[in-house]
């Protein structure tokens, strides 16, 4: 399941650890819904539009083509999880985008942020895990406005790292040498422990591989956390299509149209993850249990997750749909309580999760449905509505 919410983001606890564009075509309907009949004019879809939006177009807006390009890099960072399969815990801010060089004081010193905007950051994204109490991995790629820009940051960056906080020495990553790294321990108060903290930066033709690892093992288990996220980040980042930054206008808002299907977020109210469409990685940044949700997405062949209102998963047909459903309502259901389903809407599922907000859940042909809200009734119609939003359409 995806996260309810994306957490405030930890300062505090990062600055301790511190001391082109795409086309698309129309998603086609892969057949006439399966399961129970529904009888479409008796669900309650409250005030929520059934209809899908006009098609989106493209930004318009270069700042927002911005947002929009950092969005579709999800697709192409590394999740700590794939790096070690522990790493599953959600840690600060979790995954988000950063669209500007000021972004970075949030994963770093404030000097990161000046250092970005000297050498002309474009955009990147950043994913963070733990294994409580045991090690820690924030990933981010930064992107720039070319090589020699990003050499030059990274440098900065390896720079500042080295001469922030006591005890810090500069320190080598195994198999990179390029790479720009700075290495601590600390302990922590409340519990005693002892943190080794590896802080990473590597150049990657206009990129910058940035790394945070923490493991209570010492510096050693962190350095390797690095190397490794480093030899898989390379790769995984050099098969993003890159939009020209002069083209950011141009970039399609829904090359597939699954998002004008989606009951959607007010552009004021929504986080800067949502009213968008991601691929399987992408959408894994978000979901609370990733290695879980990585194997139910294979069995399934989940490939599009448009995230808004409601989150719609694409999947290979409407059984799958329907065992995604199982696998979200198995994952909460231990530590939540039973909620009334969607009425009129057979194999819905609805819980009060332990902050007593409401989740529900349901599937339309190869489509599942999820959402939640403070209110039972509120969290039923959004499904009911983004059901005959799907079906309809």
């Amino acid at each position: 399941m995806r996260l309810a919410y994306i957490a405030l983001i930890s300062v505090a606890l990062l600055s301790a650890a511190c001391s082109s564009a795409v086309d698309g075509s129309a998603v086609k309907q892969s057949g006439a819904a399966k399961g129970p009949a529904v009888d479409v004019s008796k669900l309650d879809a409250g005030p929520y539009s059934t209809q899908p939006s006009q098609p989106l177009g493209v930004a318009g807006d270069p700042s927002r083509g911005v947002l929009v390009e950092a969005q579709r890099m999800a697709n192409n960072v590394v999740g700590p999880w794939e790096v070690d399969s522990t790493l599953t815990g959600w840690f600060g801010f979790g995954a988000t985008v950063l669209q500007t060089a000021d972004s970075l004081a949030n994963i770093g010193p404030q000097q990161f942020a000046v250092a970005a905007g000297q050498h002309s950051f474009v955009n990147g994204f950043v994913s963070a895990r733990t294994a409580e109490g045991q090690k820690i991995l924030l990933n981010a790629v930064l992107r720039f406005a070319d090589e020699g820009s990003a050499a030059a940051a990274a440098k900065d960056f390896g720079d500042i790292a080295a001469n922030t906080g006591d005890g810090v020495q500069r320190a080598q990553i195994p198999g990179h040498p390029d790479a720009q790294a700075a290495s601590y321990t600390q302990t922590e108060g409340s519990t005693g422990k002892r943190w080794g903290a590896v802080r990473a930066f590597t150049a990657h033709g206009p990129y910058v591989l940035m790394q945070l690892a923490q493991a209570v093992d010492g510096t050693d288990p962190a350095l390797g956390l690095v190397a490794k996220t480093i030899d898989l980040q390379g790769p995984a980042i050099d098969k993003f299509r890159a939009t020209d930054p002069a083209e950011f206008g141009d970039i399609s808002l829904d090359p597939t149209g699954l998002l004008a299907r989606t009951l959607p977020v007010p552009d004021k109210e929504a986080t800067p993850i949502q009213n968008t469409t991601y691929e399987q990685r992408g959408a894994l940044q978000f979901q609370s249990d990733p290695t879980r949700s990585a194997a139910l997405f294979n069995q399934t062949g989940t490939d599009l997750v448009a995230m808004a209102k409601t989150n719609v998963y694409q999947t290979k047909d409407s059984e799958s749909a329907a065992r995604i459903v199982d696998g979200f309502y198995a994952e909460l259901q231990p530590t939540s309580q039973p909620a009334k389903p969607v009425n009129n809407l057979p194999d819905s599922r609805c819980l009060q999760l332990k902050d007593k907000s409401f989740y529900c859940l349901g599937a339309a042909d190869r489509y599942a449905i999820e959402t939640t809200s403070a209110n039972l009734l509120d969290a039923q119609q959004q499904v009911a509505a983004q059901y005959a939003m799907l079906i309809g359409s």
